[in-house]
């Protein structure tokens, strides 16, 4: 048993079948048929049962994939760290869009200016991408909200810091301002969305979501959003910020993207739509080796300072 045979096994588990997983692996399905074989006879125990409808992961096989998996992303983060050492020192940490901003470029001058031979790369993506990446050793800290799942805790520890607040914004000519002082219902808007995974799956797919989800697409419901009215889905907040400003649609964003613009009252906030995000803060893998570098970008990033409506956990 080895490495390869065990990521071959989880390919054919999540693909559903030694075709699809033969493709994505760049080998012939014999050849991946074989290796899962292989593997079998090894343990001694079958793993898929083969039937004319496809195939179908055993009693044993289910119970075995949980550690594989673990293994497995053991492994490829021993690599990533040992690749990251014989290198010049690299810290990569990922980042949530919403925490992108001045406060953040502060304070990655001053840990440049505490570890001037350390190079940062920031990778910048959503909570749940973030924590994938983090658990196969791409990442080595994320910034960014918890784990959702029991199952994705387990190995990742997470440091609360900060707590974020969400609003629908719009234009201050923008007509849900009119329609609402007058007291009429709220009409179908174009609506500019966080491509986030756990708000992008509308009600219309009927796709699985968190309660947190269910709780952002509601509220949004009752402001005229509906799957049909999402002109524009991004990652970048920046983008969605300018489809506000420039393009004249509704956007859910985190409340300190509009300061300056809700001052000079270019912009307003939909009375009634704030909604408060999932804690945000320090994730990392338990138990792994730190540097003395990233220990002291853990320190730098504790203590950043905190934009309007973006509060700081008390400790």
């Amino acid at each position: 048993m080895n490495i390869v045979k065990l990521e071959r096994m989880i390919g054919v588990y999540e693909a559903g079948s030694f075709r699809k997983a033969a493709r994505t692996f760049g080998m012939s399905q014999p050849a991946l048929t074989w290796s899962i074989r292989q593997l079998e006879e090894s343990l001694g125990l079958s793993l898929f049962d083969r039937g004319p409808s496809g195939i179908r992961p055993t009693e044993a096989c289910e119970t075995l994939i949980v550690r594989a998996r673990l293994i497995v992303n053991e492994h490829n983060r021993l690599l990533a760290e040992v690749e990251r050492t014989n290198r010049s020192q690299v810290i990569v940490v990922g980042v949530h869009p919403v925490l992108l901003n001045s406060q953040f470029a502060h304070a990655v001058a001053a840990f440049r200016e505490r570890e001037p031979s350390v190079t940062l790369r920031v990778v910048e993506a959503y909570s749940a991408d973030l924590i994938a990446l983090l658990r196969r050793g791409e990442l080595d800290l994320a910034f960014s909200a918890a784990p959702t799942g029991d199952d994705e805790a387990d190995e990742i520890a997470f440091e609360p810091l900060l707590r974020q607040y969400y609003s629908v914004f719009g234009r201050a000519d923008h007509a849900i301002f009119d329609e609402i002082a007058h007291e009429r219902p709220i009409g179908k808007h174009a609506w500019a969305q966080a491509d986030a995974p756990n708000v992008a799956a509308g009600k219309a797919a009927g796709a699985a979501r968190h309660d947190n989800s269910n709780q952002v697409l509601d509220l949004l419901a009752c402001f005229g959003m509906t799957e049909d009215m999402v002109a524009v889905r991004s990652a970048s907040m920046h983008l969605i910020r300018r489809m506000v400003l420039d393009g004249g649609l509704l956007g859910m964003v985190p409340d300190s993207q509009f300061d300056t613009e809700l001052r000079d009252g270019s912009v307003r906030q939909v009375p009634g739509s704030v909604i408060e995000g999932p804690p945000l803060g320090l994730l990392w893998i338990e138990g792994g080796y730190e540097t003395v570098a990233r220990r002291r970008l853990k320190s730098v990033l504790r203590v950043m300072q905190v934009p309007k409506r973006l509060e700081t956990i008390a400790a």
